[in-house]
């Protein structure tokens, strides 16, 4: 074979080479874009979702789910779309995506946790509860906690449920959830000087809300006091009845 022949072969490889590289590159580079525009449309999504806008949320979801099917985050905020509007069976199947392609997302694994307490299967509730709360990099394991007790509560286990919301205040001395939690626990007991003492703690760190202010006018009147009683029920007009 002549030398050039042998020239001419090396550059036509090395051309092959140059435009395989470049399709490569330009294949990942349009992965990369689809999983940006993906993320961004997922949360957009939320928002919407959060907002109450619906049909908005289901679009910008619906296309993220194209641009990138095998998103964990994008997977996620699908299945909380599908669980807000009653379609628990897509929920579930979206939940088990997103928890199979990242199963280290604690935010994802107590949210999958909250739709399978509300599906009614408990106990696996609880475990997932526990592996979001458990995860070293959640910032926030008191929700976890305080919704594995509001659970255990559905099925009337009541001394779990304290347990899960104390690990709730141990992690987080003044969350309202959990300690309202407590003062609603003590309240169904009839401990009910406990039950105040919880929603003091509460009213010390926490906004009222018009549950708590319900629940604060029933405590007073178990235990005599019916000017205090008035009182929360009066507050509980003033800022939340129109």
């Amino acid at each position: 074979m002549s030398h050039t022949i042998i020239i001419k072969i090396i550059k036509i490889t090395l051309i092959t080479l140059s435009l395989s590289l470049l399709s490569a590159c330009s294949s990942q580079s349009k992965k990369v874009d689809n999983q940006s525009a993906a993320s961004y449309n997922a949360q957009l999504g939320a928002k919407y979702l959060q907002a109450g806008r619906l049909k908005l949320a289901s679009e910008k979801l619906e296309k993220a789910l194209k641009q990138d099917p095998d998103s964990s985050e994008v997977n996620h905020f699908y299945a909380i779309l599908k669980q807000h509007i009653g379609d628990n069976k897509a929920a579930t199947r979206y939940f088990k995506k997103a928890i199979r392609i990242n199963k280290k997302d604690p935010s994802l694994l107590n949210n999958y946790g909250s739709h399978l307490c509300q599906t009614g299967d408990i106990t696996e509730a609880v475990k997932y509860f526990d592996l979001a709360a458990q995860n070293p990099f959640y910032s926030t394991p008191e929700y976890a906690y305080t919704n594995a007790g509001i659970c255990l509560r559905k099925k009337n286990d009541d001394e779990q449920a304290e347990h899960y919301f104390r690990k709730a205040l141990d992690k987080n001395a003044n969350f309202g959830s959990a300690l309202f939690q407590m003062a609603k626990l003590n309240y169904h007991q009839g401990n009910y000087a406990k039950a105040q003492a919880f929603l003091l703690r509460y009213d010390e760190k926490n906004m009222p809300a018009e549950e708590t202010l319900t629940l604060c006018s029933n405590i007073n009147k178990r235990l005599g006091d019916l000017k205090k009683a008035e009182a929360c029920t009066e507050k509980r007009l003033r800022l939340f009845v129109k």
